[in-house]
């Protein structure tokens, strides 16, 4: 049937329904084709378009890195002779513009999950303490590797924030004397998530000025894939807080903020 088979760049389905009075037909247009157009090879006497089905394909930029929200547009189209929808001198519609009226919803997901226990933190020396404790050789660092999972569509930067501080990093206090030796946070996030430069996230320092941190990304949806917070005193101070015959106890909150505002 002529109908299903439109001038080139444009090709229709061949759609073989038709009767005596009727039939169907479904053309595809190619981005940027131009007019297509079919010529009648009879002379029809009667015509008329009882319905008209459009299909489209809607191009957006990349949703992981659009922006949480409603998005809305509109597209207007021309009918009769010489307008983007042209069935010929003789067929004139009842109305001269067909509009269409876009809304898209964009809402992301940030989550985050801890294991039980998690947010409470002891820092350890490796191997733990008995080479201290057994032959009194003091330990390089004390630190502890906290894991987290993570499942992000968008963009999202990482704070800090302090119960005491200490420069642009955390601290911790000793209970008797108020002594503060600084806490170093940083951050490894899965594969999929980079810096706002492409580059992988490995041992990312969190700072109270955000530096460093100001923005991560998804390549592709991440799906509760594992990131690490690591937190380490290290070995100057460590020797401050380890003095032969005096007990200490070093205690400090830390909150670390993943943050899907991004400005």
């Amino acid at each position: 049937m002529p109908w299903t088979r439109p001038s080139a760049p444009c090709t229709g389905l061949d759609i073989n329904l038709a009767g005596v009075n009727f039939a169907f037909f479904f053309w595809l247009f190619p981005e940027g084709a131009g007019a297509c157009s079919i010529l009648p090879y009879i002379d029809i006497p009667w015509f008329q378009h009882s319905s008209v089905e459009y299909v489209y394909e809607l191009k957006t930029p990349n949703p992981l890195s659009m922006s949480s929200g409603q998005y809305r547009g509109s597209l207007t189209y021309t009918t009769g002779p010489g307008g983007d929808f042209d069935m010929g001198d003789v067929m004139l519609p009842n109305d001269t513009a067909i509009t269409l009226d876009f809304t898209l919803d964009v809402m992301h997901s940030l989550k985050v999950d801890i294991p039980p226990g998690g947010n409470r933190i002891e820092l350890m020396p490796q191997g733990g303490w008995q080479a201290w404790l057994n032959q009194g050789r003091k330990p390089t660092r004390l630190f502890r590797d906290q894991t987290f999972n993570v499942s992000a569509s968008s963009r999202f930067k990482m704070q800090l924030e302090c119960q005491y501080a200490i420069g642009n990093t955390c601290a911790l206090r000793d209970t008797a004397s108020a002594d503060l030796v600084p806490l170093n946070t940083s951050v490894t996030l899965p594969s999929g998530l980079t810096d706002a430069s492409g580059l992988p996230v490995q041992h990312r320092p969190l700072r109270l000025d955000g530096s460093g941190t100001e923005l991560f990304q998804p390549g592709f949806y991440v799906e509760r894939k594992p990131g690490t917070l690591h937190f380490e005193i290290t070995r100057e101070y460590v020797e401050q807080m380890l003095e032969l015959g005096v007990g200490k106890t070093y205690r400090g909150d830390v909150t670390v903020i993943w943050d899907s505002e991004i400005g």
